[in-house]
């Protein structure tokens, strides 16, 4: 059925929850359709946490039929009546996500918690034999990953977290592109994500302070680190096919005195192996950079701007043959000369088997990982992000966290590779 299902929902509200997932000029394709699933092939999904990111999946699995929410739980009981407009069917709604995890008919749970309640909804989920997709950062200390890592490592469940930019056309053109040997050797990756903002949520209520904007609280967050620059170090680990060894970092609040416990502002270096340096840098003082990562290496350094384009520049004066007019034979990518200068666009390749539902990349690797999470419960599809990437990552933001709080230097122990 090509564009109907309530027309998407109200496909022209896209844009009132389309900030955690970059969605603004995000338009339906005219040649997508909508598959229809009987429902007793769908599978029944409970999603506990319905805040801004919570609406934001709702939104994305309205392009997933394989998936039918049955259930919603949140603290906060306003957030229910916002959140059922986006579910075609009737919802239970709970605000105990005990309660939810009773119903036998529930298959799959969605967490998009706080950070700091990650682990006990995780680990009761795994209790009630749920398969889990689980946002991003894993849970709030070292010894939950850890934990979470050796029971999931026992389950025969699926277990997905969700770093939805390694699915990214352009990550996959540059990854492609690395492999290939046209950067030649990886020396250094910096990774900035910046903002302008008091990354504060507008409140009902002052009371909900510390409950909305718990990211501003140490009891509840690991702000800028746990929270963007977990995507950057999850995507750098699988370009370099490594965790890091050794941290450092610095950080503060130094910009917005507003209460907050959080850093406003993070630099923090990690040691990789065979010598390559990572940076990470955030600030909310000074939007510039933006969202985007550098990378060198001795033939040819990448720039990606926020996941929406990217352009690699050859090393030296002396271009080699295959720069010369366009390279289309890199896996998966291609590039083009985009001036005069050596600077050449990376164009990510076509994926023939797969018809995106929107025009807006960002969306659609959202819709991709709610659509594998479902193909490999079925057993369809292997599962793109498992637990290991997750973990792994995970590990990186309370070690940086760490080297920051407490200004030391911090070292990956053999005991974190479980």
């Amino acid at each position: 059925m090509a564009r109907t299902r309530r027309d998407f929902i109200k496909l022209s509200s896209l844009s009132a929850t389309a900030i955690g997932l970059g969605l603004v000029a995000c338009n339906s394709k005219e040649n997508f359709k909508l598959a229809e699933v009987p429902d007793s092939e769908r599978i029944k999904v409970g999603l506990i946490g319905i805040g801004n990111r919570g609406k934001s999946i709702l939104k994305a699995l309205e392009f997933v039929p394989e998936i039918k929410v049955e259930a919603l739980c949140d603290t906060l009981e306003f957030q229910m009546d916002t959140a059922k407009q986006y579910i075609a069917n009737e919802v239970k709604t709970f605000t105990d996500f005990k309660a939810l995890l009773t119903l036998q008919n529930i298959e799959a749970v969605i967490i998009a918690t706080p950070l700091h309640e990650h682990f006990r909804i995780v680990m009761a989920s795994f209790e009630a034999d749920k398969h889990i997709l689980c946002e991003k950062t894993l849970a709030y200390n070292i010894d939950q990953c850890k934990e979470i890592k050796k029971r999931g490592d026992q389950s025969n469940k699926v277990f997905q977290v969700s770093y939805q930019y390694q699915l990214h056309p352009v990550f996959n053109a540059i990854k492609n592109i690395i492999n290939e040997g046209y950067c030649g050797t990886i020396t250094r990756i910096d990774c900035y994500w910046d903002r302008h903002s008091n990354w504060r949520r507008k409140l009902p209520d002052q009371s909900l302070e510390r409950q909305m904007n718990w990211r501003m609280y140490k009891e509840y967050s690991g702000g800028l680190v746990a929270e963007l620059g977990s995507h950057l170090l999850n995507m750098v680990d699988n370009l370099l096919g490594a965790h890091p060894t050794k941290i450092v970092g610095t950080g503060g609040i130094d910009y917005w005195k507003d209460g907050r416990e959080t850093f406003d502002n993070v630099n923090v270096l990690f040691d990789y192996p065979n010598g390559v340096k990572v940076g990470f840098y955030s600030q909310l003082s000074n939007s510039y950079e933006g969202y985007q990562m550098k990378i060198y290496g001795d033939k040819a350094t990448i720039i990606c701007h926020g996941m929406n384009s990217a352009e690699i520049i050859p090393e030296g004066k002396k271009v080699d043959e295959k720069w010369k007019d366009s390279v289309d034979s890199v896996t998966g990518a291609s590039i083009k000369i985009l001036d005069n200068d050596k600077k050449r666009k990376i164009y990510p390749a076509k994926n023939e088997h797969i018809v995106y539902p929107t025009d807006n990349d960002n969306f659609n690797v959202t819709w991709r990982l709610y659509k594998n999470f479902v193909a490999a419960i079925k057993g369809e599809e292997d599962l793109l992000l498992g637990l290991k990437d997750g973990y792994q990552s995970a590990i990186s933001v309370h070690l940086a966290n760490d080297a920051i709080r407490n200004e030391k230097i911090v070292k990956w122990l053999p005991e974190y590779d479980i």
